[in-house]
This record gives C-alpha cells, structure tokens and sequence, in this order.
C-alpha cells in the first residue's frame, strides 16, 4: 500500500467517525445549535463543515499543483485552526451536559489522530514542486483517490449545508439555557 493510499484509508475512517460525532452526537443527541451556551460551538462545527468539502476537493479530489495548491493548504491551515478554537470552546459549552462523556473524548482523540495523520502522510506523499506560487496545474485523481472523494463529497455537502441551515434563528426558539 503507498502513501498516499493509506492517507485515504485514514480519510475514509477519519469521515466515517466524523460524521457520527457531528451528526449522531453533536446535532442529533445534543442539539449544539439549539442552546445560547453551545452554538458558539455549532458555530465552529458549520465553519468546519463547509471547508471540508473544498479540502475534499482540493487535496484529494484534484491533483493540483501551483497557486491554487497553496490557497487549498491555506484553506487548510484556517480549518486546522477552527479545529482549535472549537476543542477550547468544547468544555465551556458542554457544561450544561456535564462536560464530554469519555466515549466523546476518545472519539475526538481518534478523529484528530486520523485527520493529523491523514494531511501527514497526503502531505509526505505529494509530488515536490507542487508547492509554488507560479503555475498552475489541475489533474483529475485517478482510481481510488477518485472513487473515494466522489462517494464522500455528497454526503460532505449535505453535512455542511445541514449545519447552515442549523444555524438561522428558526431552530433557536424557545431556547434556554437549562437543557430540555
């Protein structure tokens, strides 16, 4: 198995457990974008959802290299730093449920070892001479990469524009800050 295989072995389980953290826990069992003391939180989970996708594309879906490269890498970093400012938020805005249950901590513990060590190895596996700032070079992904990215994307925009549609007013009413 190359590199650049087992960085997408870590994507496809780094989104499966993802997306029962940010579906099954934080919007389904928590309702994170119902509570005044938890939507700062829904908040960081919307910006992180919407970057993935275009992360999903931009790394894995496309073989890009040039300027647009660095702007995806860019786009990655904000991602990397949203990802902190939400594990800062977390024990604030999980008081009302008696902080993070230790399932939720592994789980968040796995899912940055899967997500570090996916961007690692995509990283250590891309061809040098990508990173530039004159050029610009797109190829679709082949095989694999293609079929993996292409049966993730969907389900990675549905999340996003989920947590969008979260985040308007509609699904605050009645909020209050002791738990329902």
């Amino acid at each position: 198995m190359s590199i650049s295989e087992l960085s997408l072995v870590f994507l496809i389980a780094f989104s499966g457990l993802a997306f029962f953290d940010g579906f099954v826990l934080h919007l389904w069992k928590y309702k994170l974008y119902y509570y005044d003391d938890t939507f700062y939180e829904h908040k960081l989970h919307t910006v992180r959802a919407v970057l993935f996708p275009i992360v999903l594309i931009g790394l894995f879906l496309f073989e890009i290299k040039g300027w647009l490269y660095v702007l995806v890498l860019t786009i990655t970093v904000i991602d990397l730093i949203v990802q902190v400012f939400d594990m800062w938020e977390e024990k604030r805005a999980r008081n009302r449920f008696g902080g993070l249950s230790s399932i939720e901590y592994i789980l968040h513990v796995t899912l940055t070892s899967l997500h570090t060590s996916m961007l690692i190895l995509y990283l250590i596996a891309k061809p040098s001479g990508s990173f530039t700032y004159n050029g610009l070079e797109i190829i679709l992904a082949k095989n694999f990469q293609y079929l993996v990215v292409i049966n993730l994307l969907p389900g990675a925009i549905l999340v996003a524009l989920l947590h969008l549609v979260l985040c308007h007013s509609y699904f605050r009413r009645g909020m209050t800050l002791s738990r329902k």
